[in-house]
């Protein structure tokens, strides 16, 4: 009996073979799906939505729009309510390609924004591109040239840069039919022979039906015609083969266009009535108008007055209809696109504050840690200085002010260190090598050597044998530090001492210090990782410590906690992963 793993990785093969047949076997590619679909109904949700989409989407070439719609209207609120992202994007695509294909061009508009930004959130470049090409088609539908072409050329970026030549082809086609438009017949030919170049070399059946549709356009406004007729009639062959009702009455209304202009009215008025009757079926109004008045032309040829009337009337009607919804539909959508170019717009501005923020804190952190060092060395000198005066002066008086004037530098040295350690959490330039725990510690423990009653404090180390740990070393001794220096700085008066364990659980080494110190009031303990904050006024600092610790463990995205109590101590354990501070 198959296991469900196996079940869902026959799924995902069926979904991936399904999407790659869209582009030379329709039937093959709905097929798949709809086995994809029902092995994953009851069990798989995400998937059942994944094949709701790609089934969506082949219904949606074949021109079944209210299928396609019903379908991906599902897949949508199944996305959505799996917050599958990916999944809302194909959704979305296939409901706002469905809407700009019947001309119901402001909502298709719409729904290809959204999908457009969701698939930028995730990068994915081969489905921007999908998008762009479409939007470039409304574009065009609005007579927007220019936006088109930016468009397309935009289309042709994204797909560059994951190497997709079928959509790099799939934007030359609309690109050719542009230059066309604008007289630049060399042009126009010379691109629709690169996209017909790839389709073959892609083998992207169906792509190249539309690339020989678009060589079509092209030969009949050279006036070479018989070669138009050749290749619109390949097309229509290949788009009934693959089901594509949409490209085969596309087809059909060139190839009467072609025969028109070849005085073959009869052949012309046979393909423009087939194309009229698969754009009633489908309620693509702009083949209808267009494919009306060349009937009317050719009418007004024959000398056929009352059909030329006919024709005329239900080609002005059509058109009509078309425009009045056109108009509206333009200025809605320039509305919803100047919005969303504002909210871009206002993103990146966002962005480049952001940055010069950042920038600026950089500046500053390299300006705190260079002038901290600078003062690190001044300092450590006159930290010894003051053992060399206990040595040589006797005199009690000079003493104390000797003692006043250590007191002073050691919080100087404090501070000091505090900004060094700040700077270097924001440093991503840190390298990594292997912890000696037991030398650190030591380290550690003897740079506090200067503090009053030192001599007291018993420290008790239990530290793993062997410990394979490798991480930024400062980060890890600033952790340390500043773990070993709470617990001395408010060490308790009998018997005091700190004990630190350092070993590894499961995946993580944990870091435990002990002490039996002054502990720390529970009304303060929520405020601890606070910076500047500091609960006891009588012990010298900067407040910055405590945070600069819960700064280096997240880090090196450990976690830290704590339990006090007053006049008993504190026990703080630090626990860091170890996968994620091995690579280097």
């Amino acid at each position: 009996m198959e296991t469900n793993v196996s079940i869902a990785e026959e799924i995902e093969d069926l979904l991936s073979k399904a999407y790659e047949a869209r582009i030379n076997n329709l039937p093959l590619s709905i097929n798949l799906a709809k086995q994809a679909a029902g092995l994953s109904r009851e069990i798989y949700p995400n998937l059942y939505a994944r094949s709701l989409n790609l089934l969506g989407l082949c219904l949606m070439i074949k021109g079944e729009f209210k299928n396609s719609l019903e379908l991906s209207e599902q897949a949508l609120i199944l996305c959505e309510k799996g917050n599958d992202i990916k999944g809302i994007a194909d959704a979305k695509y296939n409901i706002g390609s469905v809407h700009y294909k019947t001309i119901n061009y402001h909502t298709g508009l719409q729904y290809l924004l959204d999908c457009q930004q969701l698939y930028r959130q995730l990068n994915d470049h081969h489905n921007e591109a999908r998008v762009l090409k479409s939007l470039g088609t409304i574009f065009e539908y609005f007579g927007d040239v220019a936006n088109a072409i930016e468009s397309y050329e935009k289309c042709i970026a994204a797909a560059e840069k994951v190497s997709d030549l079928n959509q790099v082809s799939n934007a030359y086609n609309p690109l050719s039919g542009i230059y066309l438009d604008e007289g630049k017949v060399d042009e126009a030919l010379a691109m629709i022979q690169k996209s017909i170049s790839i389709k073959e070399s892609t083998n992207d059946t169906r792509g190249y039906a539309f690339a020989l549709y678009g060589r079509g356009k092209v030969f009949i406004k050279m006036d070479l015609l018989d070669e138009a007729i050749s290749d619109l009639l390949r097309a229509i062959g290949i788009h009934q083969e693959m089901g594509d009702r949409l490209g085969e009455s596309m087809a059909h209304y060139k190839l009467g266009v072609a025969y028109r202009k070849a005085k073959r009215f009869e052949k012309a008025e046979a393909s423009l009535m087939n194309a009229i009757s698969i754009a009633e079926e489908l309620n693509i109004k702009f083949i209808l108008f267009k494919s009306y008045f060349n009937l009317y032309r050719i009418a007004v040829e024959k000398g056929d007055s009352k059909k030329a009337l006919g024709y005329l009337e239900e080609y002005i009607s059509l058109k009509e209809t078309v425009i009045n919804a056109h108009t509206y539909d333009v200025v809605k959508s320039y509305a919803a696109i100047k919005k969303i170019e504002s909210l871009e717009y206002e993103a990146r501005v966002q962005k480049e504050k952001a940055a010069i923020i950042e920038k600026k804190n950089a500046e500053l952190d390299s300006f705190f840690y260079r002038i901290s060092h600078d003062l690190k060395g001044p300092i450590s000198s006159l930290l010894g200085l003051h053992s060399l005066v206990k040595l040589e002066i006797k005199d009690q008086p000079s003493l104390h002010y000797f003692d006043l004037y250590q007191s002073q530098i050691v919080r100087l040295n404090t501070i000091v260190m505090d900004l060094i350690n700040l700077a270097r959490m924001n440093n991503n330039a840190q390298t990594k090598s292997k912890i000696n725990f037991n030398l650190m510690v030591d380290d550690c423990i003897h740079s506090f050597h200067y503090v009053n009653n030192f001599k007291n404090i018993r420290f008790e180390k239990i530290i793993e044998q062997d410990l394979e740990f490798i991480s930024e070393w400062g980060i890890v001794n600033t952790i340390l530090q500043n773990l070993i220096e709470n617990a001395i700085k408010y060490h308790g008066t009998d018997n005091p001492y700190v004990f630190i364990s350092i070993g590894r659980i499961d995946e993580h080494i944990q870091i435990r210090v002990n002490d039996n110190g002054q502990g720390i009031h529970p009304e303060h303990q929520p405020k601890i990782f606070d910076m500047f904050f500091r609960a006891n006024s009588s012990i010298q600092g900067t407040g910055l410590g405590l945070y600069i610790l819960k700064r280096a463990v997240e880090r090196l995205q450990g976690e830290i906690s704590f339990t006090s109590e007053l006049h008993i101590g504190s026990s703080f354990v630090v626990s860091l992963p170890i996968s994620s501070n091995q690579n280097h």
